[in-house]
């Protein structure tokens, strides 16, 4: 071999400079983010889980307990594998309330920030050893090269090159919930290393010293005694209460817990691992039998902690103990960075913060950052003061052993939280200290005060008896206490947050009426200062895109408290955050707030997905319910008991044209009008019913009926429906007008006939102009009064046979009529109306348009449609006349510039006595009567509005009419 340990000690500096650039080269974003942020990204990382204590001290145990080494292995795969039963409900509570370690969790679940500083303390006693337990790893496998080097001076090293990757890349940010990208590519770098070397030289064993696998299967035919000893059972209760051990070490330790919940932001991730996790897992467990008979057949010497170089060696090849090296760096270094970053967090939200003043100044932030990495320096001199007190003392496997004990104490409480609702605080804390006390008692203790150097199997033997008392009395204390000491009401309800994995309903025992910006500002400022309050309150608010004001709803409030209680709960601990927060209690003892129901709802919507069982069949049925009542063909509007709008359906929106977030939290006389006036009034008054209520409206009117029922005598609120009444309303006036309308129309008819006397009389007179005078004026004048006479009988018998039939009379012959003629004739009669002259009408008629049909109905056609277009059109308006031939049609098109007739009207104009008009300036009938007259002579009528697309103004008639086909001899009434 020619590697010495200076090439060694460069080749590890190496490494961990690689590390540093990794990880920079993440947080620069020179590395994908599809890399970064991938899940097999996360999962590999999870393979921190394989510590110095997996990569040299299996060996350890496998040598003095055989087939006991697979503990480690199937442990871990046990937690993987159940990860949708433990590990995805810690997740998804972690996520949603921005839990970041189990102190956390804990502090969380029993509502007490003393616990979360207990739990600190505790884990920070027991996580120390298995740091201490990392840097012996890798001291000692540099004394393997050099008995000389001073394994105190290299662990110093060592130290501090972690504690500055520590303090660079797992603190970057004040916060904790802020994710470490590049620590996060380093720890999973170190994985794909480590667990690549034990292939590699397992590799080497198979292929090169066996020469293959035949080969190796003939060895361990030829020594039974070797593959004997792997495959013999362990005896009495060791298997199990490791395998125990360390299925709960895979994610209760603070580095695992960090990597899994706090670093991680999906779930896809987890459920990666819960397969990928188990076969890396496979993979190095396979090696390691192998790498021991390789030991075997060499004859490597003790101790077998670091059998990995001794192989390499022995084989005397240089990258064999490089890899080797390599591969007990990366799994010591991993462990003890994320171990640092996680103890330092638990220690500043649960220890430091908790007793200190923080300071009101702009560089809050940067403090608290400092702060943490103070504390992982910190922490890291306490682990390498402990690793000075036991290092060298014990083999690497048995005092892991001790921590892993230690960690099994809080598989109880934890699982407790996540499955067992009664289980209480002092249930909790009781069986605790009770498991605690007897690992610290009957195996810590004695360890520390002897001066033992190995130890014996009948010591292990008392060890694991007495891990298994210790966890018996501390399930047993869990349960006496919770019997004992029941949950209070906000330990039952964070309970039901954490075994039903859903979100807390919100404190309903507040007012939010005492609830305002200031309030929170107040609060806030007396412990984060003034600056950085402000600073956290702008942010929620830019969060939930609300303005920065002191008048915001009460829903608005409860939301902003929300979104300030999980970002504080970054920095300060969640039940710190919490308390900072919570409102000013009622002076009543009612439960029941219309907010929180709200956002109880909001919540569940986003978290309905995750259900299962009976609580996915109750949200089914208030998913149904609520789908009701939001499409119900009448508003709904829910009043609580201090009278703020708890529930608005789409109805509501569609009378108001308001949304619910804009309105729930009001109170009703904060709405706008008139909707302030109407539901405000009505809440107010004995009577349940108010019947057609008018309501102006965007210059419209609308009618609503309006019922309300109190619930619990209003105790709990009241509801009030509100049905539109509008077009029921105005229905009935159509009709009542309708009726008024026949009844003038049948006066009408009967004025009608009692005139055709006096006309029949006028027309008698003129006829007998002829035998009293031969005066061509006279004649003439009779002539035209007898014209008009006939005109006059004509109408008014079509009026009476409208009136009680609804037709026009049918037209007996049809003659060729000079549309040119009826036009103009039309045209002039407007404009002897001195109301119309302010119109101007221009034509635009191709010469010589004859059409077939009765003369006297068609000029009354034009008559009713100019007289409607002058109607319409505004001073000094333009209607435009145009007509010409289309094939077999004669088609006349009349354009005003008028408001035009609205898409609701255009289907209605032709209905008897539908109108527009005001009472008594219109009857309804003339665009029927034009209608009818058109149908009787075989044309087509249309109507288009608006005329003009771009200014929306004007209406366009177009009329169709048979083209008069015999023009040789042209005859009858509309002859020119």
């Amino acid at each position: 071999m020619t590697l010495n340990l200076s090439a060694l000690l460069l080749i590890g500096v190496s490494y961990l400079l690689l590390l540093f650039a990794t990880a920079y080269a993440t947080e620069r974003g020179w590395i994908p983010a599809q890399i970064i942020r991938h899940p097999l990204t996360h999962v590999l990382s999870l393979a921190v889980y394989a510590s110095a204590w997996t990569f040299y001290g299996a060996f350890s145990i496998a040598t003095e307990a055989g087939f006991t080494f697979l503990a480690s292995y199937l442990g871990a795969t046990a937690t993987f594998v159940l990860a949708p039963l433990i590990l995805l409900p810690i997740l998804r509570i972690a996520r949603s309330h921005q839990l970041s370690s189990l102190a956390d969790l804990f502090a969380f679940r029993y509502q007490s920030a003393r616990t979360g500083s207990f739990i600190t303390l505790l884990v920070l006693i027991i996580s120390m050893p298995l740091i201490a337990i990392q840097i012996q790893a890798f001291s000692d496998s540099l004394s393997h090269f050099d008995e000389r080097v001073s394994s105190h001076h290299v662990a110093i090293i060592f130290c501090l090159i972690i504690s500055v990757f520590s303090m660079l890349f797992g603190a970057r940010q004040p916060s904790i919930r802020s994710r470490h990208d590049g620590l996060m590519v380093a720890i999973a770098l170190e994985s794909v290393v480590k667990i690549s070397a034990l292939l590699m030289m397992a590799a080497v064993i198979v292929f090169s010293l066996f020469e293959s696998p035949t080969a190796l299967t003939q060895w361990l035919s030829d020594h039974p005694e070797q593959l004997q000893r792997l495959q013999a059972l362990p005896s009495g209760n060791n298997w199990q209460i490791l395998l125990l051990a360390f299925f709960a070490a895979a994610f209760i330790t603070p580095h695992m817990f960090h990597l899994m919940f706090s670093e991680n932001a999906s779930e896809r991730s987890l459920r990666l691992a819960s397969w990928v996790m188990p076969l890396l897992l496979l993979l190095m467990a396979i090696c390691l039998p192998v790498l021991l008979w390789g030991a075997v057949r060499l004859d490597v010497a003790q101790p077998a902690d670091f059998l990995l170089i001794r192989l390499g060696q022995a084989l005397q090849q240089d990258w064999f103990v490089i890899a080797a090296f390599l591969g007990g760096l990366s799994a010591s270094s991993g462990a003890i960075i994320v171990a640092n970053v996680a103890l330092a967090s638990m220690l500043q939200n649960h220890v430091l913060l908790p007793l200190i003043k923080l300071p009101d100044t702009d560089r809050f932030y940067s403090w608290l950052l400092w702060m943490r990495r103070s504390l992982i320096l910190l922490v890291m001199i306490g682990s390498y003061l402990v690793y000075l007190f036991v290092g060298n003392r014990f083999p690497l496997a048995q005092l892991g052993l001790i921590t892993f004990i230690g960690f099994l104490q809080f598989l109880p409480g934890l699982l407790a939280t996540l499955y067992w609702q009664k289980a209480s605080r002092s249930g909790f804390l009781l069986g605790l200290c009770g498991g605690m006390a007897i690992w610290f008692l009957a195996i810590l203790a004695p360890l520390l005060s002897t001066q033992l150097e190995v130890i014996s199997p009948a010591l292990l033997d008392q060890w694991y008896w007495w891990a298994i008392i210790s966890l018996t009395i501390n399930i047993l204390l869990l349960v006496f206490g919770s019997w004992l000491v029941k949950p209070s009401a906000e330990e039952e309800e964070m309970a039901v947050a954490c075994v039903l994995n859903a979100l807390p309903r919100p404190q309903s025992n507040f007012n939010p009426d005492n609830d305002s910006i200031e309030d929170l500002l107040f609060r806030l400022s007396t412990r984060l200062g003034a600056t950085s309050a402000q600073r956290e309150i702008e942010r929620a608010l830019q969060l939930l895109d609300l303005p920065m004001t002191n008048k915001l709803r009460p829903l608005d409030l409860l939301r902003l408290r929300n979104i300030l209680e999980n970002n504080l709960s970054g920095i300060l601990g969640p039940a710190e955050a919490t308390a900072l927060l919570r409102p000013q209690p009622l002076s009543s003892g009612n439960a029941f707030r219309g907010r929180e129901i709200h956002l109880l709802e909001e919540q569940l919507e986003s978290y309905s997905e995750r259900l299962s069982g009976l609580a996915a069949e109750l949200d089914k049925i208030r998913r149904y319910h609520r789908s009701t009542l939001q499409h119900l063909p009448i508003g709904v509007c829910t009043l609580n008991e201090r009278q703020h709008i708890l529930f608005w359906n789409q109805a509501m929106v569609d009378y108001t044209g308001i949304l619910p977030e804009a309105v729930l939290g009001l109170k009703p006389q904060e709405l706008p009008q008139p909707w302030a006036q109407l539901l405000s009034h009505f809440s107010q008054q004995n009577t349940t019913y108010q019947p057609a209520i008018r309501v102006e409206l965007e210059e419209q009117q609308a009618w609503f009926s309006l019922h309300k029922t109190d619930l619990e005598d209003g105790q709990q609120g009241r509801i009030i429906l509100i049905e539109d009444e509008t077009e029921h309303k105005l229905l009935a006036n159509r009709l009542a007008h309708s009726e008024r309308l026949t009844s003038i129309g049948r006066f009408a008819a009967g004025v009608a006939h009692e005139i055709g006397n006096p006309v029949t009389g006028i027309a008698c007179l003129a006829q007998n102009l002829k035998l009293e005078t031969e005066q061509p004026e006279v004649l003439e004048t009779g002539e035209a009064i007898l014209e008009q006479t006939q005109r006059i009988s004509r109408i008014v018998q079509s009026l009476i046979r409208f009136a009680h039939t609804g037709q026009t009379e049918n037209i007996d012959h049809l003659s060729a009529i000079s549309l040119n003629r009826c036009i103009e004739e039309a045209v002039d009669l407007m404009r002897f109306d001195e109301t119309r002259r302010s119109v101007r009408i221009l034509t635009q008629l191709q010469p010589d348009l004859w059409c077939t049909g009765d003369y006297q109905l068609l000029l009354q056609v034009f008559v009713n449609l100019l007289n409607n277009a002058c109607d319409a059109s505004p001073d000094q308006g333009k209607i435009e006349i145009s007509a010409q031939i289309e094939e077999s049609w004669v088609e006349v098109q009349i354009v005003d510039e008028g408001s035009g007739i609205s898409a609701e009207n255009q289907e209605r104009i032709f209905e008897p006595f539908f109108t527009t008009k005001e009472p008594g300036k219109g009857t309804g009938l003339g665009l029927a009567l034009v209608y009818n007259i058109i149908t009787e002579h075989c044309g087509n009528i249309e109507f288009i509005s608006p005329a003009d697309k771009k200014q929306k103004k004007g209406t366009q008639v177009i009329i169709q009419l048979p083209v008069w086909t015999e023009h040789d001899s042209p005859s009858g009434q509309g002859l020119e």
